[in-house]
């Protein structure tokens, strides 16, 4: 038996233990790594490397070292780690954790020259500790492994060019604290960081030399590189030639080498990652720029080479360069537009008004353009200008058909529609494949008119085009260019004979569902081309796959005010006979709906189904003159089950509403009864009618088997019993029915008893869907949640709406917050206010009377609540008038169950109170980032008539707004009057906005005498809003268009995450491994878009902590994250943003990260 060391601290012991669990080879070392890291011996063992050690099996533990600043131990378990580890991934990993994860270059960034000489002392010193810890020989050889990795990842093309400037950065300080170790490692490192790092200047500059010489005098590939690609051909051969003239004047072009685009990307990435290098040592661009040092001269000129050669490449690596070069041509331009033109998803608001900033300089970029798309545009837009194009050659056709030549796919499509060849001869032979370039071709076609000859010949062409590859490529990119203008379409080419109408109708829209997302079209264009096309619709109807029927019966049905009933009916019909469950439930909800005694009679005596014609049957129950409709279709009936039926209805409407429960079990669908097996009928509550009759089993079969097809919302026919039944009794049934099915695993096939139970139900339904919520999300059945959450929309009880309120600002699961945005979405519509305005009248008084009391009864006495100013429970003993902090226990002389029920009451109030401040404070918080406003009369009704809202109106700064802009501020007193900053009454006008202000809104006066105000007043606002940390962007940040200011340190992976979710962001979409790289905060018109360096949608023990990358805004139009995607090339201008928004974007990410 092996003893082993005992005396160690815990997070020592844990780790020595976890390292030799997770080491093989190194298990019998127990005690003598143990004393190594406890620092009882200086003598590391003899660790060998074991192929099976992951260092991140340990990592938890060596954290735990580093964060309780067990400096000892955390590098001596470094050295172990590192020893161990067979890979270099894993060493880099260790260096990381004791000094490279310190290093922070600041690449172009004017930053105070202290800080970042602060930062580099703190990385060295780092640094120092780990060489002290490790010996001066085994960090050389990590050194080596480095530079060695370093080659490989450049020849791979993994390391970004900041990456490089680091790994510069990094060999300059082992090269201050010991010149020794790069000569280790000489060889494997580029020469020029060598020579730049050992200040070697002759080499370095000669170094720079031999790189402006390659590029410009070696021949080079004309369709490999951006500038080749964007630029004129003979602008290009002519700028190069000039330009070897000037540099290297009777220098010969090097014949047989080619410079290709690899090796151009290796050039440009090493001057840039020299530059970014000599900014961070120099202390900023600007100080750069002085260019005091000979080598930052030769590397300027040598930039200035690189960019007069290949401009668009260099721009491509980093747009900041712009400010270091001359530029006397609109590169800038070029290079932005292909990249919004080129680069899918195109907003094309924004690409219009960069390509409209300077109509001048968009002109030259006209003349000098080469790319189609990017030439196109910007005819198009400029032609729209007014501006004259009259000279410039070729015309808007001749670059569309130049688009279409350079693919040999769509060749022959050129010459058709040049009327060069015939249609029967362009459908053999063209080949539209290529999804990238089959979109610019149609989006070119897309600047014609709809009546153009070119779109008069293509039309027929889309009608009969088929693709080889099933793809559909062709038909998904037409749809896409065209999008805005497809109902125009059909309505130009309806009556051409030329046209197969029906053909192009189909071949639009059976593409919905199969659209990439850089050709997805906007669902409200599908929408209207069906609504505007009813029969084309629903003559292709049997055509379409279910997903599109779907989409089809859901908008034919609901366009109520355009479609007429005959085209209603064909709809219902149609669906009626679908194989789908999902469309004929559609037709089935419709057609119950429709109250047409014509509709319902025709599907009785056509339809063979024999459920379909219950169904009618059904339906016509709902008819005035039902009897009379019945006995004349038993006088025509020859089936014997169908007349039985009709009896059974005949004899119900005989004896009164209330008889017809009775003959419930003749309309029983006696086939789905094996799908309630599970539901113990005998042992159920039972139910009642209005008179207190007991009703027979039948009823609850009919039920819950007429309630199986419809999980989302309750059957219309199952509700109408509702009047019959008596309330207490169908409550209790529906809570057992309820308590059962989730005794049961609440299978998610059986959802229907949701629906089903919420609208027969009471609170109790309400209460326990609420807490299966919860429980649901929590355990990864968030499809079911959600479905509960829409299930509580049908409760008649405000309590379930409160709720719904609640789960949408508490439960993080993107799934279950969008049903109950949805279902707070229907509420509101059907009360015709907005979303916001319901959760306003949603607010709560929680049973304060009017002046802000409650009362609680023991009997004897009684005891007074209210709410005090700070929103806390002030409770009064009434008998004595004193004041208690809780409701105290019962005395003998009290009544003793009163009392109880009165704790118990106050005991709900506490929690209630507690958790209406918490989505209240949320709620005006997210009024004040998102600047909403509300009317006086609103304003009044929540926060002057409901007594706990006047709290929170009371610790708050208001303003009076005018198109959105501050024009007065005022505050609401205790005794309901309003004030001034001045302390003067005020009085607010019929008419006026009324919102919350921003600090950022006032001047440093109005700001301070409101501050005064409140301290003078003893007022503690309900969240920070007079004292609130402001932002507004810095000149570098509207360079940029984007923050550069965001925190440096790492964080938890779930305490940032929740921070963010609290403050009403999302998470980006998870990619491999459940991964996560984005934060979203969406505003009206746009979205923010924090970037991190990745987490694990799932958290794991050992997670690495989470670094903040970027902060900028982008359009979103459609109010959605649709797709999760955005360029960044698409940002937003930050002079564009509301400063109100910018402000309170970075305050997010701040309080996130603890600033």
């Amino acid at each position: 038996m092996v003893l082993r060391k005992t005396d160690l601290n815990p997070v020592t012991k844990k780790f020595v233990e976890e390292f030799i669990s997770a080491s093989d080879r190194n298990k019998h070392l127990y005690d003598q790594i143990a004393d190594y890291v406890a620092g009882d011996t200086d003598e590391c063992p003899a660790i060998a490397e074991d192929p099976r050690f992951y260092s991140y099996t340990v990592r938890s533990e060596f954290d735990k070292l580093k964060k309780r600043g067990e400096e000892l131990a955390f590098y001596r378990a470094a050295v172990l780690i590192y020893k161990a580890s067979n890979r270099f991934y894993d060493k880099k990993n260790v260096m990381d954790e004791c000094f490279l994860d310190q290093i922070e270059l600041q690449g172009m960034k004017d930053i105070d020259d202290a800080d970042i000489r602060a930062t580099d002392q703190k990385a060295m010193e780092a640094m120092r500790k780990t060489i002290e810890h490790f010996g001066h020989a085994l960090f050389a050889e990590f050194l080596l492994k480095a530079a060695e990795d370093y080659r490989v990842s450049i020849s791979r093309d993994y390391s970004s060019t900041f990456d490089r400037a680091e790994f510069l950065l990094f060999i300059s300080y082992a090269y201050t604290i010991s010149p020794s170790l790069l000569e280790e490692a000489k060889e494997k490192l580029m020469p020029s960081y060598y020579y730049l790092v050992t200040g070697d200047t002759r080499e370095y500059i000669k170094e720079l030399h031999a790189i402006a010489k390659e590029v410009v005098t070696m021949q080079f590939s004309s369709n490999n590189f951006l500038t080749n690609e964007s630029l004129y051909p003979s602008y290009v051969k002519e700028k190069k030639a000039a330009l070897r003239e000037k540099y290297y004047p009777g220098e010969q072009v090097k014949e047989g080498s080619l410079l290709n685009q690899k090796h151009l990307k290796r050039y440009t990435e090493l001057v840039i990652s020299l530059l970014y290098f000599r900014i961070h040592v120099k202390g900023g661009i600007n100080a750069f720029l002085k260019k005091e040092e000979e080598i930052d001269r030769e590397l300027h000129d040598t930039l200035q080479i690189l960019f007069d050669m290949f401009p668009l490449d260099i721009l491509s690596e980093d747009k900041r360069l712009a400010d270091l070069v001359h530029m006397d041509e609109p590169y800038d331009l070029l290079l932005g537009l292909r990249e919004h033109l080129l680069s899918p998803p195109t907003n094309w608001e924004q690409v219009k008004q960069l390509a409209l900033e300077d109509v001048t300089k968009s002109k030259r970029a006209l003349e000098l353009a080469s790319i189609p798309m990017v030439k196109g545009f910007l005819h198009k837009t400029l032609a729209a200008e007014g501006v004259d194009l009259s000279e410039f050659q070729p015309s808007l056709e001749g670059i569309i058909q130049d688009a279409l030549r350079r693919a040999k796919g769509s060749t022959k499509l050129a010459n058709y529609l040049d009327e060069k060849v015939v249609l029967e001869d362009v459908l053999e032979h063209v080949h539209l494949e290529d999804l990238q370039l089959v979109r610019q071709q149609m989006i070119l076609l897309s600047f014609l008119p709809v009546d153009h000859p070119f779109i008069a010949r293509l039309i027929p062409f889309m009608c009969q085009y088929k693709d080889k590859s099933n793809r559909r490529v062709g038909h998904m990119c037409f749809a896409h260019a065209f999008q805005d203008r497809l109902t125009a379409f059909i309505d130009h080419y309806r009556k051409d004979e030329s046209v197969d109408i029906q053909t192009l109708f189909y071949q639009i829209l059976s593409i919905k569902e199969t659209h990439y997302y850089y050709t997805d079209v906007n669902e409200e264009v599908y929408r209207s081309l069906v609504v505007a096309n009813p029969e084309m619709s629903l003559a292709q109807f049997d055509k379409l796959d279910t997903e599109l029927r779907v989409f089809v019966t859901q908008t034919l049905l609901a366009a109520k005010e355009t479609l007429s009933e005959e085209l209603r009916n064909q709809a219902i019909l149609l669906g009626l006979a679908d194989s789908s469950k999902k469309v004929s439930g559609l037709a089935g909800a419709a057609f119950l709906q429709a109250k047409d005694k014509e509709l319902y009679l025709h599907v009785y005596q056509t339809e063979k189904k024999a459920k379909v014609k219950e169904m009618a049957l059904d339906a016509i129950r709902s008819l005035d003159n039902n009897k009379e409709i019945f006995q004349e279709l038993l006088t025509n009936e020859k089936s014997s089950k169908f007349k039985t039926l009709l009896q059974t209805f005949i004899d119900a409407e005989e004896q009164g509403p209330d008889a017809s429960l009775t003959h419930l079990g003749n309309l029983t669908d006696k086939r789905k009864l094996t799908r309630i097996k599970w539901m113990p009928l005998e042992r159920m509550p039972v139910l009642r009618d209005q008179d207190g009759n007991e009703l027979g089993q039948e009823v609850m079969e009919y039920m819950l088997t007429a309630s199986i097809d419809f999980p989302t919302a309750p059957n219309q026919l199952v509700l109408d019993l509702k009047p019959s039944l008596q309330a207490a009794s169908v409550a209790d049934f529906s809570a057992e029915v309820l308590r059962t099915w989730l005794d049961n695993g609440a299978v998610a096939k059986e959802k229907w008893v949701m629906p089903l139970c919420v609208a027969f139900g009471d609170r109790r339904i309400v209460d326990t869907i609420g807490q299966w919520i919860k429980e649901w999300t929590d355990h990864s059945r968030g499809a079911l949640a959600a479905d509960g959450v829409r299930a509580l929309s049908f409760s008649n009880d405000l309590t379930a709406l409160r709720l719904i309120d609640q789960i949408k600002r508490t439960i993080k699961n993107r799934q279950v917050k969008s049903a109950a945005e949805e279902a707070l979405s229907m509420a509101a519509a059907n009360q015709n206010i907005s979303a916001m305005e319901l959760e306003d009248r949603l607010v709560t008084t929680l049973g304060f009377d009017a002046s802000g009391k409650q009362v609680f009864d023991y009997g004897d006495r009684t005891f007074t609540v209210k709410v005090s100013n700070e929103l806390e429970l002030e409770v009064t003993n009434d008998s004595t008038g004193k004041a208690v902090k809780n409701l105290p226990a019962p005395s003998a002389k009290d009544d003793q169950e009163k009392a109880e029920q009165a704790r118990l009451t106050f005991a709900q109030l506490k929690k209630d109170l507690k958790n209406m401040v918490k989505v209240q404070s949320l709620r005006l918080e997210e009024s004040l980032s998102k600047s909403r406003y509300w009317s006086k009369a609103a304003w009044k009704r929540l926060f002057v008539e409901n007594v706990l809202m006047q709290k929170f109106a009371i610790g708050l700064i208001w303003g009076v707004y005018e198109d959105g802009k501050l024009v007065d501020t005022f505050r609401y007193m205790d005794d309901g009057t309003f004030n001034t900053v001045d302390e003067d009454e005020y009085e607010l006008a019929d008419e006026q906005l009324i919102g919350l202000i921003h600090p950022l809104e006032l001047d440093e006066e109005t700001l301070n005498g409101w501050r005064t105000q409140l301290e003078d007043y003893e007022i503690t606002q309900p969240f920070e809003q007079m004292n609130r940390e402001a932002f507004l962007p810095t000149e570098e940040e509207i360079k940029a268009n984007e923050l550069l200011r965001l925190p440096v340190e790492s964080y938890s992976p779930t305490a940032f995450a929740k921070m963010m979710e609290k403050f009403g962001w999302v998470k980006g979409t998870p990619l491999d491994a459940g991964y996560y790289y984005e934060f979203y905060k969406l505003y009206d018109g746009m979205v923010a878009e924090l970037k991190i360096s990745g987490a694990s949608i799932s958290y794991w023990e050992g997670m690495e902590d989470v670094k903040l990358e970027s902060l900028a805004f982008y359009p979103n139009k459609d109010a959605e994250y649709k797709h999760f995607y955005f360029k960044p090339v698409d940002r937003l201008k930050l002079t564009d943003i509301p400063t109100r928004i910018f402000s309170e974007t970075v305050y997010d990410v701040m309080r996130a990260a603890g600033k």
